[in-house]
């Protein structure tokens, strides 16, 4: 087993235990936008609202954990994070 095969089998494990806690990423995306806001004193507060919304686009591009491989598509995409 080749260093590149290695990379891509840790890839993997990664990305499985990223769609296994879907919902912390979000919640910590969330208290991150929020410590971040308060120390910076809401001076950059649309900036931060700007990370945050594409860091939950991220989180929300990950498969579902009980969608097939494939890619099938979630009910859940309609969910709008980030917003507020």
């Amino acid at each position: 087993m080749d260093i590149a095969d290695r990379l891509k089998g840790l890839a993997k494990q990664a990305e499985d235990a990223a769609v296994e806690h879907k919902d912390q990423l979000h919640e910590a995306v969330h208290k991150a936008e929020t410590a971040a806001d308060q120390r910076t004193q809401g001076k950059y507060r649309e900036r931060i609202q700007k990370a945050g919304a594409k860091a939950h686009a991220l989180v929300e591009k990950l498969p579902d954990a009980e969608a097939p491989p494939d890619g099938g598509e979630s009910a859940e995409a309609d969910h709008a994070p980030g917003a507020g």
